[in-house]
Formats: C-alpha cells, structure tokens, sequence
C-alpha cells in the first residue's frame, strides 16, 4: 500500500471523525488501568502516539509533569485542545506528525504510549521501534488496541474496512507479542478488557464505505461472534464489545 495515499486516508477519515470521537463515553474507558499499569507519577514526560482527540494525553497530564500529543490530522487535534481547554490543563503540547519517524531525541521521554493507533499502521514495527527509540532507558513502552484470535481477524478486518477505511489490519495476541521482542522489550506486563458501545452510537460517529452492509454483517453476527465483538441484542440496542489488550514493558 502507497505510503502517503494511506496517510491521506488517515487524515480524510478523522477529520470527519473527529467531532464525535470523544463522545463515545467508552472511548474514556480504562484509562486509570492504563495509568496504574504505566506507574505515571511526578517528574515523568509522556509522549502519546497517534493522540487523536486526546483522550488519553489528558488523562496522564493529571498525573505527569509534561505530556506531548503527536498526530497527523489537525481536525483531532483541534478537539484535543478543546478538551484540554474544558479539563484546565497546561502541561500538554500539541504537535503535527508522522510517528514512523518521530522528530524526538534518542531517550528522550519516560512513557511513551499508543492506544487505537495500531490497527492504523502499514508498518506496527517500525512505529513500535521509534517508541522505544525515544524513550528512556528502564521507561515504559505501551501499546493498547483490539486484539483478536487468528480465526477472527479476517472477518473483523472486512467489517472495519468498511466501517473505517484507513484500517489496516487487527494484530493477534501473538503479533504484538512478537512484536515487543523484535524490539528488545521482552519483559511485559498485559491486561485486557471489554469496550462496550451501543451499535447506532458507533454507526453515527463512522464514515462507512456501506452503512447498511456493516449494519447487517453485525445484526447477522449475534450470537455466533465470527466478528470478534461478540454483538449482543439487549432491550431493544445493539451493543459490540471490542477485546483491548494493554501490552506494556520497560525498554533496557
């Protein structure tokens, strides 16, 4: 795949997603889990890869000394600075840019995370390995995204193609696991759980290819979960349950 037509896709679809992205409540899940995992205290400098609307870069600043947000698409992170702004928080910059090639110092930050960004790169390797690159010495290095067996990852791909066309491809437990040790972080911690959204509120924040096409492969998809979201019918909604798995080591 064309390197900066993907990118061009990236910034096209989530410029368009950027207003409702936040809204999704259950995007906030989890993320003291992420923050305990992380151990984010006191003096530590964050960097936040593939920030989007900066859920995650506003959380940690509530408990870090500084945090820095790099993404690729302005209109997400003009909605990272509106909800900076409502939160009051001053220790956080915003920066416009391509995480497989960070324009950051050799050890530069003590955590350095990326959550839902994963699924999105042509190249999870060599984004992994800026990461650690940039981060210091006995830092921490985390990855949060959906994760699913072998035997799903096909069906789930075709179903977010559709939803979200700048997806690439859903790593396995195993992938990320590889992943980590080609690297050189073998030493992981790894935690998962459930994100829940309501199928109409996950349709009205998406630009999908075929609306109705994605509607029925899910309506199609309760209780046989060949999807991997396991859909669930309940008083009258539709609910998805996205498997994240929080992958996270400390670089040597």
């Amino acid at each position: 795949m064309d390197t900066k037509k993907h990118n061009r896709n990236i910034i096209e679809q989530f410029s368009k997603q950027a207003e409702g992205y936040t809204s999704i409540t259950s995007h906030s899940d989890a993320l003291e889990k992420l923050i305990k995992m992380s151990s984010a205290a006191g003096e530590d400098t964050v960097l936040d890869i593939a920030c989007g609307s900066g859920i995650v870069s506003c959380a940690f600043a509530k408990y870090t000394s500084h945090v820095t947000g790099i993404d690729m698409t302005p209109e997400m992170l003009n909605e990272a600075r509106k909800l900076q702004a409502k939160r009051n928080l001053q220790n956080i910059t915003w920066e416009i840019g391509d995480v497989t090639s960070l324009p950051y110092a050799d050890d530069h930050f003590s955590i350095v995370i990326s959550r839902f960004g994963f699924h999105h790169f042509l190249d999870p390797f060599q984004v992994l390995n800026e990461m650690k690159r940039v981060c210091k010495p006995n830092g921490v290095v985390m990855v949060v995204d959906v994760s699913l067996p072998e035997s799903k990852i096909e069906k789930y791909n075709k179903m977010e193609r559709n939803r979200d066309s700048s997806h690439v491809a859903a790593l396995s437990l195993t992938t990320l696991s590889t992943l980590f040790k080609k690297v050189g972080i073998d030493k992981l911690e790894k935690d998962n759980y459930f994100m829940q959204i309501e199928l109409n509120e996950q349709l009205q924040a998406s630009f999908p290819e075929d609306k109705t096409a994605l509607k029925n492969m899910i309506l199609q998809d309760i209780g046989v979960n060949d999807l991997g979201i396991n859909a669930t019918a309940l008083n009258g909604h539709v609910y998805l349950h996205y498997p994240i798995y929080i992958f996270s080591g400390k670089k040597p």
